[in-house]
């Protein structure tokens, strides 16, 4: 006879709790890189269908200063004041804030 093989479910099944650590690891870190600033500059995200007049009058109502366009035509990136920006902003229809890196940071267009 035969020794029994081992069932590949088992060994997929034994991955599985370090794979969640993984991911769990690489969100995390992906996360504490985009954490935006309380005051200073950051990107802010609206949604996909919000006009860019909408998202300029926004910044300025909720008392932040426009620094520049992003890559994304729904994220602007701002400069808050004061550390209650990021709550006016949302206020304002803002879905988050975000540190201005990446496909959030400035493209230059508005120096």
């Amino acid at each position: 006879m035969r020794p029994a093989e081992p069932r590949r479910d088992s060994q997929i099944g034994q991955l599985l709790p370090a794979a969640a650590v993984a991911m769990f690891t690489i969100v995390m870190a992906v996360a504490a890189v985009h954490v935006p600033p309380k005051q200073g500059e950051m990107g802010v995200v609206f949604a996909p269908w919000t006009s860019q007049a909408e998202i300029l009058g926004a910044v300025i109502e909720a008392g932040g200063r426009i620094v520049d366009t992003s890559r994304l035509p729904n994220v602007i990136v701002a400069y808050g004041l004061d550390e209650g920006f990021a709550a006016r902003i949302r206020d304002r229809g803002a879905w988050f804030t975000i540190a201005a890196i990446g496909l959030c940071a400035g493209t230059g267009s508005l120096s």
